[in-house]
This record gives structure tokens, sequence and C-alpha cells, in this order.
């Protein structure tokens, strides 16, 4: 009885592990527009991978006047991704007006739990939601 348990835990334990799609780190390089959040609607980023590190850094504004305000071209936006999963990532997105919040003590960064939806679309989400369900995404423009 329990070699028969043993043997069926085992066999689920495998068969979940081959269901576990990896998610290779290259895929976030490329050019990404920002949907979903009006204030950021249509910024693009670039990411780049540079030995172990990913940054992404701004190559397009829109018009809001906080974004004129407080960003210029080539900021860093995105400081990090790490993995979290086989299939999940963290990305951790600087701030607008993050100088302005580090004088009164505040977080300058904001990060996010990533999964890619499709090849060309990154769903981003925060605490519990699941970002396969998020209208915060990125999209793939190169």
């Amino acid at each position: 009885m329990k070699t028969k348990f043993l043997c069926i835990a085992l066999l689920s334990l495998c068969l979940s592990c081959l269901n576990d799609t990896h998610v290779p780190d290259d895929k976030f390089v490329g050019v990404w527009e920002l949907k979903g959040r009006g204030m950021f609607e249509g910024m693009q980023i670039k990411i780049e991978r540079k030995e172990d590190k990913f940054t992404g850094r701004l190559i397009k504004l829109n018009d809001n006047k906080f974004i004129k305000m407080f960003a210029d071209s080539n900021d860093v936006w995105v400081s990090e991704i790490k993995r979290s999963s086989s299939y999940q990532f963290r990305i951790t997105e600087k701030k607008i007006a993050r100088d302005l919040f580090s004088l009164y003590g505040l977080s300058t960064s904001q990060e996010f739990k990533v999964e890619f939806i499709d090849d060309n679309t990154i769903g981003l989400a925060s605490d519990s939601a699941d970002p396969l369900k998020s209208q915060v995404t990125y999209k793939r423009v190169q």
C-alpha cells in the first residue's frame, strides 16, 4: 500500500514538473510599450541585458504633463528583473519623480509580479493579483 502511494506521488510530481514551462530570461530583451496605466500609456522602454543584469531605459515619452516634467529620454525605468519561478518574474520599476519621493523618505521604486501572456505581451500585477489577467501590460514593439 505504501509503495503504491509513493509511486503515485512520485508520478504526480514528475508530471507537474513536465507541465511547468521554463521561460528564458532573454525574452525580455527588446522594445516594449506600456499599456493600461493612463499616465504612462504609450511610453516605450528598451530592455537590454548586460552581463547578468537587465535594465530598461525610456526611449519614447508620452504627452502627459507630469511625464514631461519628471522624465527624460534614457532614464532608467526598469532597474531589475529577477526570476521567481521557471515562468514568473519580478520587475522593479523606478517611480516617476523619484527624486521628489526620496526627499520625503518615500519609496522610489515599485515591484511587480510578471508573467508572459504570450511572446509579445508581459502582464504586470501587484501583490496577489494574477499577471495573466492584468490590464497593465508591456507590449513588444521590436
